[in-house]
Protein backbone atom coordinates (compact mmCIF):
# COMPACT_ATOMS: atom_id res chain seq x y z
CA UNK A 1 0.00 0.00 0.00
CA UNK A 2 1.50 3.36 -0.69
CA UNK A 3 1.83 6.05 1.35
CA UNK A 4 -0.64 8.33 2.38
CA UNK A 5 -0.17 11.87 0.38
CA UNK A 6 1.23 14.88 3.11
CA UNK A 7 -2.31 16.40 3.02
CA UNK A 8 -4.14 13.62 3.23
CA UNK A 9 -5.97 12.92 6.67
CA UNK A 10 -3.81 11.14 9.34
CA UNK A 11 -0.31 12.38 7.68
CA UNK A 12 2.03 13.22 10.48
CA UNK A 13 5.17 13.31 8.24
CA UNK A 14 7.52 16.15 9.64
CA UNK A 15 7.51 19.16 7.47
CA UNK A 16 11.00 20.66 6.40
CA UNK A 17 12.28 23.56 8.04
CA UNK A 18 11.78 25.81 4.93
CA UNK A 19 8.18 24.84 5.16
CA UNK A 20 7.90 25.56 8.69
CA UNK A 21 9.64 28.45 9.05
CA UNK A 22 6.73 29.57 6.05
CA UNK A 23 4.02 28.60 7.64
CA UNK A 24 5.10 30.46 10.99
CA UNK A 25 5.77 33.53 9.18
CA UNK A 26 2.52 33.40 7.52
CA UNK A 27 1.12 32.82 11.13
CA UNK A 28 2.94 35.77 12.33
CA UNK A 29 1.19 37.89 9.53
CA UNK A 30 -2.25 37.15 10.16
CA UNK A 31 -2.58 34.67 7.17
CA UNK A 32 -4.98 31.87 7.34
CA UNK A 33 -2.71 28.98 6.46
CA UNK A 34 -3.55 24.99 5.37
CA UNK A 35 -4.43 22.94 9.26
CA UNK A 36 -3.49 19.14 9.27
CA UNK A 37 -6.87 17.78 8.24
CA UNK A 38 -7.94 20.32 5.15
CA UNK A 39 -7.52 17.99 1.51
CA UNK A 40 -6.10 20.36 -1.42
CA UNK A 41 -7.98 19.66 -4.21
CA UNK A 42 -6.20 17.53 -6.25
CA UNK A 43 -5.67 15.12 -3.51
CA UNK A 44 -9.77 15.32 -2.89
CA UNK A 45 -10.28 14.65 -7.06
CA UNK A 46 -7.54 11.63 -6.33
CA UNK A 47 -9.72 10.30 -3.63
CA UNK A 48 -13.05 10.91 -5.75
CA UNK A 49 -11.72 8.76 -8.70
CA UNK A 50 -10.62 6.41 -6.58
CA UNK A 51 -11.62 2.73 -7.81
CA UNK A 52 -14.14 4.44 -10.04
CA UNK A 53 -14.68 1.91 -13.19
CA UNK A 54 -16.99 2.67 -16.13
CA UNK A 55 -20.46 1.39 -16.06
CA UNK A 56 -20.91 -1.57 -18.42
CA UNK A 57 -23.17 -1.23 -21.27
CA UNK A 58 -22.74 -0.09 -25.35
CA UNK A 59 -25.03 0.47 -27.89
CA UNK A 60 -24.67 0.63 -31.77
CA UNK A 61 -26.04 4.75 -33.14
CA UNK A 62 -25.40 6.02 -36.04
CA UNK A 63 -22.84 8.40 -37.24
CA UNK A 64 -25.85 11.06 -36.72
CA UNK A 65 -26.54 10.17 -33.55
CA UNK A 66 -22.89 10.15 -32.09
CA UNK A 67 -22.42 13.52 -31.01
CA UNK A 68 -21.31 13.57 -27.46
CA UNK A 69 -21.36 9.67 -26.94
CA UNK A 70 -18.25 7.93 -25.81
CA UNK A 71 -16.83 5.74 -28.33
CA UNK A 72 -16.93 2.19 -26.81
CA UNK A 73 -13.52 0.94 -28.90
CA UNK A 74 -10.92 1.57 -31.07
CA UNK A 75 -12.26 2.33 -34.61
CA UNK A 76 -9.95 1.65 -37.35
CA UNK A 77 -9.38 2.57 -40.70
CA UNK A 78 -10.12 0.24 -43.27
CA UNK A 79 -9.73 2.30 -46.05
CA UNK A 80 -6.71 5.43 -47.36
CA UNK A 81 -7.48 8.68 -46.66
CA UNK A 82 -7.29 10.11 -49.30
CA UNK A 83 -8.72 7.04 -51.29
CA UNK A 84 -6.70 8.45 -54.39
CA UNK A 85 -4.45 11.17 -55.89
CA UNK A 86 -6.03 14.45 -55.74
CA UNK A 87 -5.34 17.93 -56.43
CA UNK A 88 -5.05 20.18 -53.41
CA UNK A 89 -5.45 23.20 -56.09
CA UNK A 90 -7.08 24.88 -59.14
CA UNK A 91 -4.58 24.73 -61.79
CA UNK A 92 -2.75 22.50 -64.46
CA UNK A 93 -1.13 18.99 -64.00
CA UNK A 94 1.88 18.90 -66.04
CA UNK A 95 4.12 16.08 -67.28
CA UNK A 96 6.98 15.09 -66.05
CA UNK A 97 8.87 16.83 -69.22
CA UNK A 98 7.63 19.79 -68.58
CA UNK A 99 9.10 20.09 -65.04
CA UNK A 100 12.31 21.85 -65.82
CA UNK A 101 13.38 25.01 -64.06
CA UNK A 102 12.86 26.98 -67.29
CA UNK A 103 9.83 28.91 -68.99
CA UNK A 104 7.35 26.73 -70.89
CA UNK A 105 4.27 27.47 -73.12
CA UNK A 106 2.05 24.15 -73.39
CA UNK A 107 -1.15 23.33 -74.85
CA UNK A 108 -4.40 22.83 -72.89
CA UNK A 109 -5.83 19.33 -73.72
CA UNK A 110 -8.03 18.43 -71.24
CA UNK A 111 -10.13 18.87 -67.85
CA UNK A 112 -10.34 16.73 -64.59
CA UNK A 113 -13.34 18.02 -62.29
CA UNK A 114 -14.08 16.47 -59.11
CA UNK A 115 -15.92 13.82 -58.89
CA UNK A 116 -15.13 13.14 -62.93
CA UNK A 117 -12.57 11.10 -64.89
CA UNK A 118 -10.29 13.05 -66.39
CA UNK A 119 -10.91 13.57 -70.03
CA UNK A 120 -7.16 13.61 -71.07
CA UNK A 121 -3.60 12.26 -69.88
CA UNK A 122 -1.08 14.81 -69.66
CA UNK A 123 2.10 14.53 -72.04
CA UNK A 124 4.85 16.23 -72.56
CA UNK A 125 4.40 19.89 -74.11
CA UNK A 126 0.42 19.78 -73.12
CA UNK A 127 -1.10 20.45 -69.53
CA UNK A 128 -4.67 19.51 -68.55
CA UNK A 129 -6.76 21.45 -66.67
CA UNK A 130 -7.22 20.44 -63.23
CA UNK A 131 -9.69 21.59 -60.17
CA UNK A 132 -9.26 20.91 -56.28
CA UNK A 133 -10.22 17.49 -55.59
CA UNK A 134 -9.98 15.71 -59.07
CA UNK A 135 -8.49 12.94 -59.51
CA UNK A 136 -5.03 12.94 -60.76
CA UNK A 137 -4.92 12.63 -64.50
CA UNK A 138 -2.44 9.59 -65.68
CA UNK A 139 0.53 11.41 -66.73
CA UNK A 140 0.89 14.22 -64.30
CA UNK A 141 3.65 14.29 -62.23
CA UNK A 142 2.93 18.10 -60.45
CA UNK A 143 -0.12 20.39 -60.61
CA UNK A 144 0.39 24.35 -60.89
CA UNK A 145 -1.65 26.86 -59.27
CA UNK A 146 -3.85 28.67 -62.20
CA UNK A 147 -2.20 31.71 -60.02
CA UNK A 148 1.21 31.26 -61.29
CA UNK A 149 -0.06 30.56 -65.11
CA UNK A 150 -1.03 32.70 -67.83
CA UNK A 151 -3.64 31.31 -70.04
CA UNK A 152 -5.02 32.64 -73.35
CA UNK A 153 -7.00 30.55 -75.28
CA UNK A 154 -5.54 26.65 -75.24
CA UNK A 155 -2.16 28.39 -74.76
CA UNK A 156 -0.57 28.14 -71.16
CA UNK A 157 2.83 30.12 -70.05
CA UNK A 158 4.44 28.32 -66.82
CA UNK A 159 7.17 31.30 -65.93
CA UNK A 160 8.44 29.24 -62.93
CA UNK A 161 7.71 25.31 -63.14
CA UNK A 162 6.36 23.29 -59.93
CA UNK A 163 8.57 20.59 -58.20
CA UNK A 164 7.69 16.94 -58.49
CA UNK A 165 4.61 16.19 -56.85
CA UNK A 166 3.51 19.66 -56.28
CA UNK A 167 -0.25 20.34 -54.92
CA UNK A 168 -0.82 16.58 -55.07
CA UNK A 169 -2.82 15.05 -52.34
CA UNK A 170 -1.42 11.51 -52.08
CA UNK A 171 -3.58 8.33 -51.57
CA UNK A 172 -2.80 7.61 -48.17
CA UNK A 173 -1.12 10.64 -46.69
CA UNK A 174 -3.38 11.41 -44.08
CA UNK A 175 -4.70 7.84 -42.96
CA UNK A 176 -3.02 4.24 -43.90
CA UNK A 177 -5.66 1.53 -43.68
CA UNK A 178 -5.26 0.10 -40.30
CA UNK A 179 -4.78 3.23 -38.23
CA UNK A 180 -6.62 3.96 -35.45
CA UNK A 181 -8.99 7.07 -36.34
CA UNK A 182 -10.60 7.67 -33.12
CA UNK A 183 -9.64 6.13 -29.60
CA UNK A 184 -12.16 4.17 -26.71
CA UNK A 185 -13.31 6.81 -24.55
CA UNK A 186 -13.17 9.53 -27.21
CA UNK A 187 -15.54 12.25 -26.49
CA UNK A 188 -17.31 12.24 -30.17
CA UNK A 189 -17.50 15.51 -31.45
CA UNK A 190 -17.17 17.23 -34.89
CA UNK A 191 -13.68 16.19 -35.68
CA UNK A 192 -14.07 12.78 -35.17
CA UNK A 193 -17.49 12.47 -36.96
CA UNK A 194 -15.55 14.37 -39.65
CA UNK A 195 -12.65 11.66 -40.23
CA UNK A 196 -15.22 8.63 -39.38
CA UNK A 197 -17.30 9.93 -42.39
CA UNK A 198 -14.21 9.97 -44.67
CA UNK A 199 -13.47 6.79 -43.49
CA UNK A 200 -17.03 5.04 -44.63
CA UNK A 201 -18.39 4.52 -41.09
CA UNK A 202 -21.95 4.85 -40.93
CA UNK A 203 -22.49 3.29 -37.64
CA UNK A 204 -20.06 2.89 -34.18
CA UNK A 205 -20.25 1.44 -30.96
CA UNK A 206 -20.69 3.84 -27.88
CA UNK A 207 -21.21 3.45 -24.37
CA UNK A 208 -24.46 3.77 -22.49
CA UNK A 209 -25.82 6.83 -21.15
CA UNK A 210 -24.46 7.31 -17.93
CA UNK A 211 -27.62 7.50 -15.27
CA UNK A 212 -27.11 10.35 -13.18
CA UNK A 213 -29.91 11.83 -10.30
CA UNK A 214 -29.64 15.43 -9.11
CA UNK A 215 -31.00 15.70 -5.51
CA UNK A 216 -31.03 19.11 -3.06
CA UNK A 217 -31.63 18.35 0.39
CA UNK A 218 -32.89 21.67 3.01
CA UNK A 219 -35.98 22.25 5.20
CA UNK A 220 -36.04 25.56 3.60
CA UNK A 221 -35.92 24.60 -0.59
CA UNK A 222 -39.25 25.35 -2.07
CA UNK A 223 -39.39 24.77 -6.15
CA UNK A 224 -38.85 27.06 -8.61
CA UNK A 225 -41.54 29.59 -9.41
CA UNK A 226 -42.98 28.69 -6.05
CA UNK A 227 -43.12 31.84 -3.70
CA UNK A 228 -40.74 30.68 -0.74
CA UNK A 229 -42.46 32.59 2.36
CA UNK A 230 -40.71 34.34 5.07
CA UNK A 231 -37.82 31.77 5.77
CA UNK A 232 -37.95 29.52 2.44
CA UNK A 233 -35.28 29.79 -0.22
CA UNK A 234 -36.29 28.76 -3.98
CA UNK A 235 -33.93 25.70 -5.09
CA UNK A 236 -31.54 26.74 -7.74
CA UNK A 237 -28.84 23.98 -7.12
CA UNK A 238 -30.69 21.68 -9.53
CA UNK A 239 -31.70 24.00 -12.15
CA UNK A 240 -27.58 25.16 -12.54
CA UNK A 241 -26.15 21.71 -11.80
CA UNK A 242 -28.41 19.46 -13.98
CA UNK A 243 -27.13 21.85 -16.88
CA UNK A 244 -23.76 21.18 -15.82
CA UNK A 245 -24.10 17.27 -16.36
CA UNK A 246 -26.48 17.26 -19.32
CA UNK A 247 -25.63 16.32 -22.43
CA UNK A 248 -25.50 13.13 -24.73
CA UNK A 249 -23.19 10.65 -23.28
CA UNK A 250 -25.81 11.20 -19.64
CA UNK A 251 -29.43 10.66 -18.64
CA UNK A 252 -30.18 13.32 -15.84
CA UNK A 253 -32.97 12.23 -13.08
CA UNK A 254 -34.78 14.72 -11.10
CA UNK A 255 -34.43 13.50 -7.90
CA UNK A 256 -36.60 16.82 -6.34
CA UNK A 257 -35.57 18.29 -3.00
CA UNK A 258 -35.74 16.54 0.20
CA UNK A 259 -35.90 17.69 3.71
CA UNK A 260 -32.64 17.65 6.49
CA UNK A 261 -33.75 13.66 7.77
CA UNK A 262 -31.58 11.33 7.90
CA UNK A 263 -34.40 9.02 7.52
CA UNK A 264 -35.97 10.81 4.42
CA UNK A 265 -32.62 11.45 2.37
CA UNK A 266 -32.03 7.96 2.68
CA UNK A 267 -35.30 6.55 1.61
CA UNK A 268 -34.67 8.94 -1.59
CA UNK A 269 -30.87 7.64 -2.24
CA UNK A 270 -31.98 4.19 -1.34
CA UNK A 271 -34.69 4.01 -3.89
CA UNK A 272 -32.49 5.97 -6.61
CA UNK A 273 -29.27 3.00 -5.48
CA UNK A 274 -31.55 0.58 -7.67
CA UNK A 275 -31.50 2.47 -11.09
CA UNK A 276 -28.80 5.34 -11.04
CA UNK A 277 -25.43 4.86 -11.68
CA UNK A 278 -24.52 8.29 -9.55
CA UNK A 279 -26.30 10.62 -7.36
CA UNK A 280 -24.82 14.27 -7.11
CA UNK A 281 -26.75 15.99 -4.12
CA UNK A 282 -26.35 19.79 -2.57
CA UNK A 283 -26.67 20.36 0.98
CA UNK A 284 -26.34 19.02 4.07
CA UNK A 285 -22.81 18.31 4.12
CA UNK A 286 -21.39 20.95 6.36
CA UNK A 287 -21.26 18.43 9.60
CA UNK A 288 -23.73 20.18 11.57
CA UNK A 289 -26.67 18.69 13.31
CA UNK A 290 -29.07 19.91 10.78
CA UNK A 291 -26.50 17.62 7.55
CA UNK A 292 -28.00 14.66 7.14
CA UNK A 293 -26.42 13.49 4.00
CA UNK A 294 -23.66 11.34 5.29
CA UNK A 295 -25.48 9.73 7.60
CA UNK A 296 -28.51 9.10 5.55
CA UNK A 297 -25.79 7.04 2.56
CA UNK A 298 -25.17 5.00 5.47
CA UNK A 299 -28.62 4.96 6.59
CA UNK A 300 -29.43 3.20 3.27
CA UNK A 301 -26.39 0.44 3.46
CA UNK A 302 -24.13 2.46 1.99
CA UNK A 303 -20.28 3.53 2.31
CA UNK A 304 -19.43 7.50 2.85
CA UNK A 305 -16.55 9.83 3.52
CA UNK A 306 -17.09 13.30 4.39
CA UNK A 307 -13.44 15.41 2.81
CA UNK A 308 -13.12 19.14 4.29
CA UNK A 309 -10.96 21.26 1.58
CA UNK A 310 -8.80 23.85 1.55
CA UNK A 311 -10.74 24.83 -0.85
CA UNK A 312 -12.91 28.24 -1.05
CA UNK A 313 -15.83 28.43 -1.56
CA UNK A 314 -17.07 24.77 -1.19
CA UNK A 315 -14.54 23.37 1.94
CA UNK A 316 -17.34 20.56 2.35
CA UNK A 317 -18.25 17.83 0.65
CA UNK A 318 -18.68 13.77 0.96
CA UNK A 319 -18.46 11.07 -1.47
CA UNK A 320 -19.50 7.72 -0.72
CA UNK A 321 -21.17 4.18 -2.99
CA UNK A 322 -24.29 2.45 -2.62
CA UNK A 323 -24.05 -0.90 -4.35
CA UNK A 324 -22.78 -0.07 -7.57
CA UNK A 325 -23.83 3.29 -7.28
CA UNK A 326 -21.70 6.31 -6.87
CA UNK A 327 -22.41 9.22 -4.73
CA UNK A 328 -21.36 12.86 -4.21
CA UNK A 329 -22.44 15.50 -2.05
CA UNK A 330 -21.32 18.65 -2.25
CA UNK A 331 -22.13 22.07 -0.50
CA UNK A 332 -25.08 23.54 -0.30
CA UNK A 333 -24.29 27.18 -1.18
CA UNK A 334 -24.75 27.80 -5.00
CA UNK A 335 -20.71 29.00 -6.12
CA UNK A 336 -20.03 26.07 -3.65
CA UNK A 337 -22.04 23.83 -5.64
CA UNK A 338 -20.88 25.37 -8.79
CA UNK A 339 -17.05 24.65 -8.01
CA UNK A 340 -17.53 21.31 -6.69
CA UNK A 341 -19.56 20.22 -9.60
CA UNK A 342 -17.01 21.43 -12.20
CA UNK A 343 -13.81 20.39 -9.99
CA UNK A 344 -14.97 16.86 -8.85
CA UNK A 345 -18.50 15.75 -10.35
CA UNK A 346 -17.52 16.38 -14.07
CA UNK A 347 -14.44 13.85 -13.88
CA UNK A 348 -16.05 11.51 -11.78
CA UNK A 349 -19.00 11.23 -14.25
CA UNK A 350 -16.90 11.04 -16.93
CA UNK A 351 -14.52 8.12 -15.74
CA UNK A 352 -18.10 6.02 -14.61
CA UNK A 353 -19.36 7.02 -18.26
CA UNK A 354 -15.71 5.62 -19.79
CA UNK A 355 -14.54 8.69 -20.93
CA UNK A 356 -11.20 10.28 -19.47
CA UNK A 357 -11.57 12.44 -16.38
CA UNK A 358 -10.83 16.12 -17.86
CA UNK A 359 -7.61 17.58 -16.31
CA UNK A 360 -8.48 21.11 -14.87
CA UNK A 361 -6.06 23.57 -17.31
CA UNK A 362 -7.07 27.11 -17.18
CA UNK A 363 -5.24 30.15 -19.06
CA UNK A 364 -2.94 33.00 -17.99
CA UNK A 365 -4.22 36.24 -17.35
CA UNK A 366 -3.41 39.41 -15.70
CA UNK A 367 -5.46 40.72 -13.19
CA UNK A 368 -6.49 44.45 -13.85
CA UNK A 369 -6.81 45.08 -10.31
CA UNK A 370 -6.06 44.03 -7.17
CA UNK A 371 -7.77 40.67 -5.70
CA UNK A 372 -7.41 39.77 -2.07
CA UNK A 373 -6.87 36.40 -0.99
CA UNK A 374 -5.93 35.22 2.12
CA UNK A 375 -3.92 31.88 1.50
CA UNK A 376 -4.24 29.05 3.05
CA UNK A 377 -7.05 27.77 0.51
CA UNK A 378 -7.43 27.47 -3.35
CA UNK A 379 -10.16 30.26 -4.39
CA UNK A 380 -11.89 30.50 -7.55
CA UNK A 381 -13.79 33.50 -7.44
CA UNK A 382 -16.42 34.55 -10.51
CA UNK A 383 -14.40 37.22 -12.62
CA UNK A 384 -14.90 39.54 -16.05
CA UNK A 385 -13.00 40.33 -18.88
CA UNK A 386 -12.53 43.67 -18.75
CA UNK A 387 -9.88 44.11 -21.64
CA UNK A 388 -6.98 42.28 -23.31
CA UNK A 389 -3.16 42.43 -22.47
CA UNK A 390 -0.41 43.48 -26.13
CA UNK A 391 -0.07 40.21 -26.35
CA UNK A 392 -3.42 38.90 -26.52
CA UNK A 393 -4.11 37.98 -22.96
CA UNK A 394 -7.40 38.41 -21.11
CA UNK A 395 -7.32 41.38 -18.23
CA UNK A 396 -9.54 39.90 -15.71
CA UNK A 397 -11.21 41.80 -12.34
CA UNK A 398 -13.15 39.54 -9.46
CA UNK A 399 -16.67 40.59 -9.56
CA UNK A 400 -18.45 41.70 -6.04
CA UNK A 401 -17.15 40.99 -2.62
CA UNK A 402 -17.69 37.09 -3.48
CA UNK A 403 -19.83 34.73 -1.40
CA UNK A 404 -20.42 31.22 -1.46
CA UNK A 405 -23.76 32.02 -2.02
CA UNK A 406 -24.37 35.45 -4.25
CA UNK A 407 -25.26 34.01 -7.58
CA UNK A 408 -25.38 37.82 -9.33
CA UNK A 409 -21.72 37.82 -9.59
CA UNK A 410 -21.81 34.28 -10.80
CA UNK A 411 -24.28 35.64 -13.75
CA UNK A 412 -22.10 38.30 -14.69
CA UNK A 413 -18.60 36.51 -14.56
CA UNK A 414 -17.16 35.79 -18.13
CA UNK A 415 -15.37 32.52 -15.94
CA UNK A 416 -13.83 31.91 -13.04
CA UNK A 417 -10.05 33.32 -11.56
CA UNK A 418 -8.29 30.50 -9.35
CA UNK A 419 -5.93 31.83 -6.93
CA UNK A 420 -3.44 29.36 -5.42
CA UNK A 421 -3.62 28.33 -1.68
CA UNK A 422 -0.07 29.26 -0.72
CA UNK A 423 -0.27 32.86 -2.67
CA UNK A 424 -1.38 35.80 -0.97
CA UNK A 425 -3.38 39.39 -2.27
CA UNK A 426 -2.88 39.36 -5.93
CA UNK A 427 -1.91 42.80 -7.45
CA UNK A 428 -2.66 45.04 -10.56
CA UNK A 429 -0.76 43.22 -13.76
CA UNK A 430 -0.05 40.04 -12.11
CA UNK A 431 -0.59 36.33 -13.80
CA UNK A 432 -3.68 34.73 -12.75
CA UNK A 433 -4.99 31.17 -13.60
CA UNK A 434 -8.26 31.98 -15.40
CA UNK A 435 -11.19 29.22 -16.61
CA UNK A 436 -13.47 30.83 -19.06
CA UNK A 437 -16.79 29.76 -19.33
CA UNK A 438 -17.06 29.84 -23.06
CA UNK A 439 -14.60 30.09 -26.03
CA UNK A 440 -14.85 30.63 -30.27
CA UNK A 441 -13.75 27.14 -30.84
CA UNK A 442 -15.69 24.96 -28.27
CA UNK A 443 -16.54 21.93 -30.20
Amino acid sequence: MSAAPPDAPGHRGDASPGRRRAEADRSAAGAAVPVGDLLSPETAAAIVLDGIRPVDGIYDVTLAAARGRIAAADITATVPLPRFDNAAVDGYGLDAADLGGAPATLRVIGRATAGHAADSAAVAGAAVRVLTGARVPDGVAAVIAQERTVRDGDELTVPQPPSPGANIRRRGEDVAPGTVIVRAGSVLDARHLAILAAAGVARLTVRRRLRVGVLSTGDELVEPGTEPGPNGIVDSNRPMLTALIAGPAFEVVDLGAVADRVEAVAAVLAGAARHLDLVVSSGGVAGSEADAVADAIRRAGGTCRSLKLALRPGKPIAVGRLGDTAVLALAGNPVAAMVGLLLFGRPLAARLAGAAAPVRGGFPAEAAEPIRHRPGRTEFLPAAITGRTADGRPRIASLGRGGSARLLPLAAADGLAELPAEDGDVETGASVRFHPFATAFAL
